[in-house]
């Protein structure tokens, strides 16, 4: 019987099992290059199929690959838009950097201009007028008996030019100084790191620096509701109502016809069914059969890791309707015949049930890179993976997706001092003093990596770590497989008790098990163990080579 190739390019992953009739004879992965489905992954898979060959000494007569659909995984930020209130104008809350503790209120004072003497000021540092340059108008005015109680600068140079300046004032930067520097009064008010506003969240507080007539202090309150979780404030007071900049987050057409702005879509997809989506515009309108986002500050939030405010840190998964490569040779790739099968669903299928014991009911979830399948009575396909998660991850800790990937999987301990370590239960352990961490681990928390161990989380807790990783994981792959049986519920018409074989990449994280066992719908769950002998991996590589 001739030797079968089934190759599996995944979105983050490319498995290759060679197969002679059921019996798995070599079988290997490596990352995928590229894009799934791009020329430049197929040449990968190319190399390893190679590299296969030669190591066993084999010759394949065929190769079966499936329909390549690549999912586009990334993280953004998006603002919510400002209210409407009038006269009065919230200028900035979010910011880059500040400076100082307390508040200000003065007319803005454009430092390329004479200052007034006799009225509090406001310094207006335009972009590209430099920190040095800025600093030394500020000081020459104070010099001349000018009261300047507070500065805005455009650009990100706060801290730099409150070095140079000869008061204490609060500053901040990040500003729209185009727009402050129109208003009749301006008012400031920074807090340090870990504290909030205390005027800004006063109303009658705030009416009073203001000095607003009745009228004017109407929008008050909801002044006060926005920055309340803030601890930056700029407001302007002008001559007549102001109509806030638009704000281009981008949107999301459903197929029922409908558009929602993106910020308010988000928590619509949670609740969304696969399919449900037929648009998605962030930068550009793209088309896609799937999307899958939440928002990681959220996440955070609900657990008491961060604080909610006006801006969602997006985490977003969205598969593409079409397969890749299609103008490919794939048989000039190869040299040999290649065969492309119905689905990756359909050979995840053959790959999942060939674990020993499994019954005939039931049914396969398959946890990749990129996207989640379940198959049953009908084959589903989610975006949103494994990528998603390194993803979260990487946003939420600040660091890079390539550390994030190892960072995610599971525990770490805190270094208390280059022997100690402190774990996510509160015990300590200790290092060989033949092999301490260096110094600069000190305070950071450590965890396996690809080659030695990996700092991060230079102010987090262990606890808090595995209170951060759980939250990520629950929300990109424990409510996306909740949708995915809502979605086969909703199709089948009938409500689900599934028994689950599940396989792929992620399914080696021991945390992932409990959380999809949870699951309403979910009556029991277990790992596959491919062909009897393969593990979790290669369900889609050996079902492949079956067909």
């Amino acid at each position: 019987m001739g030797l079968v190739a089934g190759i599996d390019i995944g979105n983050s992953t490319t498995e290759i099992v060679i197969a002679s009739g059921s019996e798995p004879i070599a079988w290997d992965r490596r990352p995928t290059r590229g894009m799934k489905g791009s020329e430049a992954s197929i040449k990968a898979a190319v190399s390893l199929l190679q590299s296969l060959q030669r190591e066993h000494q084999l010759i394949i007569e065929k190769v079966v690959v499936a329909p390549w659909q690549p999912v586009e995984t990334l993280t953004s930020t998006i603002h919510e838009p400002l209210p409407d209130t009038g006269r009065l104008q919230i200028l900035k809350t979010a910011h880059q950097s500040v400076v100082g503790d307390g508040w200000a209120i003065g007319q803005p004072w454009l430092i390329t201009q004479a200052a007034m003497s006799e009225v509090s000021l406001i310094a207006v540092v335009p972009s590209g007028v430099g920190f040095e340059f800025a600093a030394a108008a500020i000081n020459r005015e104070l010099a001349n008996g000018s009261n300047i109680v507070g500065a805005v600068i455009a650009d990100d140079e706060a801290v730099l030019v409150a070095k140079r300046v000869s008061v204490d004032i609060p500053i901040a930067d990040g500003v729209d100084t185009e727009v402050a520097r129109t208003a009749q009064r301006l008012f400031l008010e920074v807090r340090p790191q870990n504290s909030s506003l205390k005027i800004a969240t006063d109303v009658w507080a705030l009416r009073s620096a203001l000095e607003l007539s009745e009228m004017d202090a109407s929008p008050l309150n909801e002044i006060v509701r926005w920055v309340k979780n803030e601890r930056t404030a700029l407001i302007g007071l002008f001559s007549e109502s102001q109509i806030s900049n638009p704000i281009n987050n981008g949107f999301i057409d459903w197929t029922d016809g409908t558009t929602t702005e993106l910020f308010e879509a988000i928590a619509k997809i949670e609740n969304s069914l696969i399919g449900d989506v037929s648009r998605v515009a962030i930068t550009e309108p793209i088309n896609t059969s799937d999307i899958w986002a939440f928002d990681i500050t959220k996440v955070l939030a609900d657990r008491g890791l961060r604080q909610v405010g006006h801006t969602r840190d997006l985490a977003l998964a969205q598969l593409s309707p079409h397969s890749s490569s299609s103008n490919l040779d794939l048989g000039e790739m190869f040299k040999v015949p290649v065969v492309v099968a119905e689905s990756e669903s359909f050979a995840a299928r053959i790959g999942a049930t060939s674990t020993p014991g499994v019954g005939s009911g039931a049914a396969i979830l398959d946890i990749g890179g990129g996207t989640i399948d379940l198959i049953s009575e009908v084959e589903l396909s989610a975006a949103g993976a494994g990528e998603l998660l390194t993803a979260a991850v990487a946003f939420a800790l600040d660091t890079s997706r390539g550390a994030a990937d190892w960072i995610k999987r599971g525990p770490a301990q805190r270094l208390e001092t280059p022997q100690v370590l402190l774990s996510e239960s509160g015990s300590k352990n200790f290092v060989s003093e033949a092999s301490p961490y260096p110094a600069s681990a000190m305070g950071s928390l450590v965890t396996p990596g690809p080659a030695g161990f990996l700092t991060f989380g230079q102010n987090l807790q262990p606890a808090e770590w595995r209170i951060m990783r759980q939250g990520l994981k629950q929300a990109a792959i424990g409510k996306n497989v909740a949708r995915l049986i809502r979605s086969l519920e909703s199709k089948t018409g009938t409500a689900k008790d599934l028994d689950l074989v599940v396989v792929g990449g992620p399914v080696a994280d021991d945390e992932l098990l409990p959380v999809i066992g949870a699951i309403p719908g979910v009556k029991g769950i277990g790992r596959g163990n491919v062909a009897g002998k393969l593990g979790h991996r290669y369900a889609v590589a050996y079902g492949l080579s079956q067909i």
